[in-house]
C-alpha cells in the first residue's frame, strides 16, 4: 500500500541532543546520582515510588544505606549473593554505622527492617535483565523520537464526565487487542518512514528517558514509562483509527537489555514492540502515551482528570524513546525531511553517544517524541 507521508507543517525538524537535560538520571529518595549499579538508600525517606533495581549479567550493584542504624538488611530469596559492610557473605546482618556499603551481584529480594516496626519496611527488588529476542531481519533505523513540553494531541472518546475516577475508560485502538488505550487526549509526535520492500517488520522501543522507575529503585514517578506505538499508511490526528495498521501499548518481554550501536539499553514490558506486514510505499510511526493528558496538562505535569493515574504529578521536562525498525535489508528508507537523533545513553552510567540510523549516513535530528504515560506498579494492567 503507498499514501504520502505526514505534512512538513506536523514536523519539527532541529538538531537534538538531550544528554544534559533528558539524560540525566531522575532524581532517586535521598540520592539523586544514583545508577544501575550504584544506588542510595536513606533509611528515613523509605521506599519511594517503585522498588526494582534492574541490573545487566555480571553487573554488581553497590548500596549505599544512610540514616539505617540497627535497621537489619536481609536476602529474602538468597538467590543473589550479598557481601556486607564488614566484607563477608551474609544473608542478614544488623547495619552498625552510618553510611553502610554493602555489594549485590545477582537477583536478589533485600529487606530492610526497622528495630522497632515504627517505620515501613523497605524492599529492593534486584533483577538482572535478560537478552532481548533478535527480530527477524536485519535493523534499517534508529532514532531517538523526543517528547517536548509543548506538543500537540489527538483525542480518542474524550469522557462527557471528567470526574469518572480510576481506572479510566479504554478503547482497544482499530479494535485491535493489544492496542489498549485509554479514552481521552494523547500528545503525539510522528516520524514518516519509507519502505521499499515488501516484507515483515518489527516496531519497537528499546530505551525512554528520564529514566523507567520501574528499572531504577527509588526514582521518581515521570510519564517516560508507557509510551504507546502505531504505524499508519497515513496519520490523522482528527480521526486517529483511520488507516491504522498496527500497533501495541506493552510488549511481551519484561526486563531485557538490548546491544545498539554497542551501546546496552534495558527496558521493561511497558515499552511497546509490535510486527507489522508493510508493502513498499510511505508511512508514519505515531509515538504517543496509554494514558490521557492533554497539551495544556502535559505541561503542566499532570493526567486528565479521570486516568487511572490522576493523582500523580511529575516536573514538565522533555522526554524521548529510543526506536528501532528491523526488516528486509535495505528496505527502510529515512524520508529526505525526516531525520534521526543521535542515541542518549543507556540507563546507568554508560554516557556513549551513538550514530542515528543504522546503514544510512544520515544525521539529522527529529524533534518529534512521543508521550510516555507510566502507570505505577498499583495501577499497571494485567
Amino acid at each position: 500500500m503507498t499514501s504520502r507521508t505526514l505534512p512538513l507543517s506536523l514536523i519539527a525538524v532541529s538538531a537534538l541532543l538531550f544528554a544534559t537535560a533528558a539524560s540525566a538520571p531522575a532524581t532517586a529518595a535521598g540520592a539523586p546520582t544514583d545508577t544501575r549499579t550504584s544506588i542510595t538508600v536513606n533509611c528515613l525517606l523509605g521506599e519511594g515510588s517503585n522498588d526494582n533495581q534492574i541490573i545487566l549479567p555480571g553487573d554488581t550493584l553497590t548500596v549505599t544505606l544512610l540514616n539505617c542504624d540497627a535497621w537489619t538488611v536481609e536476602d529474602l530469596d538468597v538467590s543473589g549473593t550479598l557481601e556486607d559492610p564488614a566484607g563477608g557473605l551474609s544473608d542478614s546482618w544488623i547495619v552498625v554505622g552510618t553510611p553502610a556499603d554493602f555489594e549485590v551481584n545477582g537477583s536478589s529480594n533485600i529487606l530492610l527492617t526497622e528495630p522497632d516496626d515504627l517505620l515501613p519496611e523497605i524492599d529492593i527488588d534486584v533483577r538482572v535483565a535478560s537478552a532481548a529476542p533478535t527480530p527477524t531481519g536485519s535493523l534499517g533505523l534508529t532514532t531517538r523520537v523526543a517528547m517536548p513540553v509543548v506538543i500537540p494531541t489527538f483525542e480518542i472518546n474524550v469522557p462527557a464526565d471528567p470526574y469518572l475516577g480510576a481506572p479510566g475508560p479504554t478503547t482497544d485502538l482499530g479494535g485491535l487487542s493489544d492496542c489498549s488505550i485509554e479514552d481521552g487526549y494523547h500528545p503525539y509526535q510522528a516520524l514518516p518512514i519509507s519502505i521499499s520492500t515488501a516484507g515483515d517488520f518489527t516496531f519497537r522501543v528499546i530505551d525512554v528517558t528520564p529514566v523507567d522507575e520501574d528499572l531504577q529503585w527509588g526514582q521518581p514517578y515521570v510519564p517516560s514509562q508507557d509510551f504507546f506505538l502505531a504505524v499508519y499508511t497515513q496519520f490523522d490526528p482528527a480521526n486517529p483509527e483511520a488507516n491504522l495498521v498496527n500497533c501495541n501499548d506493552d510488549r511481551n518481554e519484561n526486563r531485557i537489555f538490548v546491544i545498539n550501536d554497542g551501546v546496552t539499553f534495558i527496558s521493561d514490558d511497558q515499552t511497546p514492540e509490535f510486527a507489522a506486514a508493510l508493502e513498499p510505499g510511505d508511512y508514519t510511526l505515531v509515538l504517543t502515551t496509554y494514558r490521557t493528558s492533554s497539551s495544556s496538562e502535559w505541561a503542566a505535569g499532570e493526567f486528565s482528570s479521570w486516568s487511572g493515574v490522576s493523582d500523580f504529578s511529575w516536573d514538565p521536562q522533555p522526554m524521548s524513546g529510543l526506536f528501532e525498525l528491523w526488516g528486509p535489508v535495505g528496505s527502510i528508507a529515512a524520508n529526505d525531511d525526516q531525520a534521526t537523533a543521535p542515541e542518549l545513553a543507556a540507563t546507568g552510567e554508560d554516557t556513549t553517544v551513538s550514530a542515528g540510523i543504522a546503514g544510512l549516513g544520515l544525521l539529522t535530528a527529529l524533534a518529534g517524541g512521543a508521550l510516555l504515560l507510566g502507570r505505577r506498579r498499583a495501577t499497571r494492567r494485567s
